[in-house]
């Protein structure tokens, strides 16, 4: 079963987008700490972190999650440091604003997110579930490696079942 929000997700994916999977890259972790020192330089009071394949050392879609940590109701004057780095904001959500770009061959999210809301809540709970689990670590994975050359759609959502299904959602 999924989310409201997962299911509107979803209806905006396009039906001819594929599932792209490749193996773990420790190439990646290095454009993350550089994406990561430079966020420091100008917001060294941000915790900024990142989390999804990369982080956990598993196969993935060679994308960089990375989230820097901010109130809502701060987050305005945090703005320009990013867009002076980034650009303007490729999306602006209820709780976060959100740069895309690509970096070394790899899609990058940087994303300037209230760490209160609940989604954001949700993702963290999800990746430390992983990160500490190794059972689950590899059940995530093996739904990633099946996935591949499927239609996003189909990943997607057998990545919402799972996520649903360890945080008891179902």
């Amino acid at each position: 079963m999924l989310t409201e929000g997962q299911t509107n997700y979803l209806s905006k994916v396009p039906d001819d987008q594929r599932m792209v999977v490749k193996s773990f890259d420790p190439k990646g972790l290095e454009v993350v700490n550089k994406i990561i020192a430079e966020i420091k330089a100008v917001e060294p009071v941000l915790e900024v972190v990142c989390i999804g394949s990369l982080p956990l050392k598993i196969a993935g879609q060679e994308d960089i999650d990375i989230n820097a940590f901010c109130i809502k109701a701060e987050q305005e004057k945090h703005i320009p440091n990013f867009k002076r780095l980034y650009g303007e904001p490729s999306r602006v959500g209820k709780n976060s604003i959100g740069w895309a770009f690509t970096r070394e061959g790899y899609s990058v999210d940087v994303w300037l997110t209230d760490p209160t809301a609940e989604t954001t809540q949700q993702q963290l709970k999800i990746f430390n579930m992983l990160k500490n689990d190794p059972e689950l670590l590899k059940e995530y994975e093996q739904i990633k490696l099946a996935a591949k050359d499927l239609p996003y759609k189909q990943y997607q959502t057998k990545k919402y079942e799972f996520y649903n299904r360890i945080l008891g959602l179902k």
